[in-house]
């Protein structure tokens, strides 16, 4: 059996009688949603009461080192002569991390102690850790957007906001500050006016010096948004979504308020990049063998089936469907770059990254899809704002199902 406490960003844990391997899947359950929330984090393991352990484990605990070789700073083993063996297998593994071995408790605790953590990035500009925000809620530096919304309960982001948010975030609606008005064929979020929305990012204290943060309840679908049109829309590099989003803050007991900020205004420059296709492009290409459209929705909208939003059901000719929520682990957080990067690697081919088109109902959750790529290293890809609401608005394009 095996005992897992937290501490900050130390893992301690203790193996007692044979270690199976339900014991070794539950601490790699902890140790994952540790790391997410944490970022890189100590390991102190303790083998003193460890009478035996499976081959089972052993093989288990070479695959998940290597797969998190990088996600460790320093691990303190408590043990005897008897594991020497599987200690070297960990110490050969944990490439990134400090690895001492200790025949007690005291010592392995004061060395971890009096080594100095990594240094934190300044910068971000895909995801942001619970961690790492959360050490810099006080920098004036950081401006912090609240996304959460309900596509169904169009109020509910705003009414959750009200009632408790991060500390210092402001709020960004998704109708209103993050979309522009409705004519019936431009889809059901389409793009703001571009200075409208550089003004009101002034106004929230943004500048082009600034660090932008924006989180949802929704595993990243509404931050997503408002990350890429910062980023890939008007220039903006360092602006980030909070990996875990408000579900993880809330259970990881961090702070929260009812306060409203009174932001500072400030002045941001735009720097447009070619990042949009428009739904004539879209239509151009039809057939032809230079752009590849990925459709972020749910399976059945994608095959026609189940449309509760749109009034057409169907795709557009051609796409290929990567559910948006396929890039979140069980836990709601983003998969690890290689995960990410094998699942849509078969769906890209042979094109390059500019042909590749993201796009789902309403130019939402298609971002989330195309911030996937990107923290996979798979950048330079498009989207389609208008996306399925605006395609089928005109009965004379072509329908798939």
């Amino acid at each position: 059996m095996i005992t897992i406490q937290h501490e900050g960003g130390l893992i301690t844990t203790g193996v007692f009688g044979e270690f199976t391997l339900g014991d070794y899947r539950q601490f790699e359950r902890e140790v994952l949603e540790r790391l997410r929330v944490q970022g890189k984090v100590d390991l102190l393991l303790d083998l003193r009461d460890m009478q035996s352990y499976t081959l089972d484990v052993a093989w288990e605990d070479v695959r998940f080192v290597r797969e998190h070789a990088h996600d460790f700073r320093r691990v303190a083993v408590i043990s005897d002569d008897q594991w020497t063996v599987w200690l070297a297998w960990l110490t050969r593994l944990m490439v990134d991390a400090e690895v001492r071995v200790f025949d007690e408790e005291s010592g392995a605790r004061e060395w971890l102690d009096a080594v100095a953590g990594s240094p934190a990035d300044t910068t971000f500009s895909t995801l942001i850790s619970i961690a790492a925000l959360a050490q810099r809620l006080d920098d004036p530096g950081i401006v912090i957007f609240d996304c959460r919304h309900d596509l169904m309960k169009p109020e509910a982001g705003a009414a959750a906001y009200a009632k408790s948010h991060i500390p210092g975030a402001r709020f960004a609606s998704v109708d209103r500050d993050l979309a522009g008005p409705l004519t019936g064929k431009n889809g059901r979020h389409p793009l703001p006016d571009p200075d409208k929305f550089i003004a009101w990012l002034g106004s929230q204290g943004v500048s082009n010096s600034t660090q932008v943060v924006g989180y949802d309840s929704g595993g990243g679908m509404y931050a997503a948004r408002l990350w890429w049109m910062l980023k890939h829309w008007l220039g903006h590099e360092k602006v980030a979504v909070l990996d875990g989003g408000w579900d993880i803050w809330v259970r990881a007991g961090l702070p929260v308020t009812d306060s409203v900020p009174k932001p500072r205004p400030a002045t941001f420059t735009a720097q447009p990049k070619d990042a949009i296709v428009t739904v004539d492009q879209v239509l151009a290409h039809l057939g032809k063998p230079d752009m590849q459209v990925i459709d972020a929705r749910a399976n059945d909208r994608f095959r026609g089936q189940n449309e509760t939003i749109d009034p057409v059901g169907g795709h557009i000719p051609g796409a290929v469907n990567r559910v948006f929520r396929d890039n979140l682990d069980p836990f709601g957080f983003f998969k690890p770059a290689a995960e990410l990067r094998a699942a849509f690697e078969p769906l890209v081919g042979n094109h390059p990254m500019h042909e590749i088109v993201h796009q789902c109902g309403s130019g939402i959750t298609a971002a989330h899809n195309l911030l996937a790529m990107e923290i996979a290293g798979m950048k330079g890809t498009k989207l389609y704002p208008g996306s399925w609401s605006e395609w089928c608005a005109d009965p004379a394009r072509p329908v798939a199902t």
